[in-house]
């Protein structure tokens, strides 16, 4: 990242500077980036109001960190809106429904960003195997060594495994984004839950420990006390609390996977907020794992039984077959 640090200090014009920013902010994943990403693109909309670029811009920015009615808001004022409102619609809906529009987007613009897109909706909406075979695609269509395309690639690929629980061959993809790029947050913490999913927990505990000399992330100070650092809680606690504090919409999901095992009724909370925002499957297995775990089997109930007919990913489902075994629905949780 001080490559991408430099080029930003160095850019004059903000159609320069932001994709860098945003890029800065996606594999750093700080609340002080995607702060700055939303400065930077309000005060250039605000200088150019009818300019595409700086819309474009500010409704990608706002699409980051889930504002996702005020992102909408501003697609009327594009020209060509398609493919941010994919993104909005996706990130917002069951992944099924965007699945027409990424093959299309796929087929015109056969790029590897496209294709892995494509192969990413794929594995959200539970094909896995369609997926895996897509992701062959991508790395066919990859004509260059930058860095942050291989390591987002590589992340993703790990991904489709990940939703599958086959953890062994994620753990491989993880680590080679990580390899590629250190500082790629989302990498260095998916690789460390594989390692410790396939039986490395000393080797987790070395690599979150080596990441948190770098980033103290709240995502990476709850994976420490998870690893069995228990006396970083507190700061893990007022770190998640500082990021929901600043960009609630943004934060709200990872923050409830933290609070899980330490404050299950403030995971709760968050997870519906969540739920709220956007109507996931993945954001119902997070509020029914964790009604779950503060002891409200019927709200875990409640917020899975969509699911049970739903195109959702292996791990996504067992949490559903969990809650519904669990408040007695068990013909539900049989079709399962």
């Amino acid at each position: 990242m001080n490559r991408v640090d430099a080029e930003i200090a160095l850019a004059k014009e903000p159609f320069i500077a932001m994709p860098l920013v945003l890029l800065r902010a996606s594999m750093r994943g700080r609340l002080d980036d995607f702060q700055d990403a939303l400065a930077r693109s309000e005060a250039w909309l605000a200088a150019a109001p009818t300019q595409q670029a700086a819309i474009r811009t500010r409704v990608e920015v706002l699409e980051r960190v889930h504002r996702f009615a005020d992102a909408r808001a501003l697609l009327g004022k594009l020209k060509d809106p398609a493919d941010l409102a994919l993104a909005i619609d996706e990130a917002t809906e069951a992944p099924e429904a965007a699945l027409p529009a990424r093959k299309a987007a796929m087929d015109a613009w056969p790029t590897p960003t496209h294709i892995v897109s494509y192969a990413a909706t794929l594995a959200l909406a539970g094909k896995i195997d369609e997926a895996l075979a897509t992701m062959q695609k991508a790395a066919a269509a990859v004509h260059d060594n930058a860095p942050e395309l291989l390591a987002w690639m590589l992340f993703q690929w790990g991904r489709i495994y990940e939703l599958d629980s086959r953890f062994a061959e994620a753990r491989d993809l993880f680590a080679a984004a990580h390899a590629r790029m250190p500082a790629y947050l989302e990498a260095t913490a998916h690789l460390a839950q594989a390692m410790d999913a396939t039986g490395d927990r000393a080797g987790a505990q070395k690599l979150v420990d080596e990441a948190l000399a770098d980033n103290r992330h709240p995502e990476l100070l709850g994976l420490a006390v998870r690893l069995g650092h228990a006396e970083l809680t507190d700061e893990a606690k007022r770190e998640w609390e500082r990021y929901v504090a600043a960009l609630p919409l943004a934060f709200s999901d990872h923050a409830a996977r933290f609070y899980l095992t330490v404050d299950p009724a403030r995971a709760l909370v968050l997870a519906k907020a969540n739920l709220a925002n956007r109507d996931t499957p993945e954001a119902r297995a997070l509020v029914g794992e964790a009604a779950l775990a503060a002891g409200d089997p019927a709200a875990a109930c409640e917020a899975v039984a969509p699911l049970v007919d739903a195109k959702a990913p292996k791990a996504q489902r067992f949490i559903a077959w969990r809650a519904l075994t669990k408040c007695g629905r068990t013909e539900e949780a049989e079709r399962l």
